[in-house]
């Protein structure tokens, strides 16, 4: 069994655009902001929806993932390094389930590495 990771959508564009493989002895997942994210600019939201839904495992927002961005966000208020609202969600779920990120924007998430956030 290879690795859990967590799709950010920039990965997820690339990779239905054929310019990313994705090693299918891993265990890929989605963040539902991912979802939104990739379907809105699509033009048949319903199969885009259906496809991401039938190729990867999608994690939908819960109490452990809203807590865990709130605390983070907290913090990073504090010391004036916030980001997006949908990067630190996207963030959160990988930190709470445990996920390693794919994104290309490691620059950005790597605000969340104190945090626990690993990079695959």
């Amino acid at each position: 069994m290879g690795e859990r990771v967590l799709v950010d959508t920039d990965c997820l564009i690339d990779y239905y655009r054929g310019k990313l493989e994705l090693n299918f002895e891993n265990s890929y997942y989605l963040s539902e902001i991912t979802v939104y994210e990739f379907i809105r600019g699509t033009k048949d939201v319903k199969e885009a929806k259906r496809i991401l839904e039938e190729s990867f495992d999608i994690i939908w927002l819960d109490n452990e993932i809203l807590e865990k961005a709130s605390d983070i966000w907290r913090s990073l208020k504090a010391k004036g390094k916030l980001i997006e609202d949908r990067d630190l969600i996207i963030g959160a779920t990988a930190i709470t389930k445990k996920l390693k990120l794919l994104t290309r924007n490691t620059k950005h998430y790597g605000k969340l590495k104190t945090y626990g956030l690993v990079f695959y």
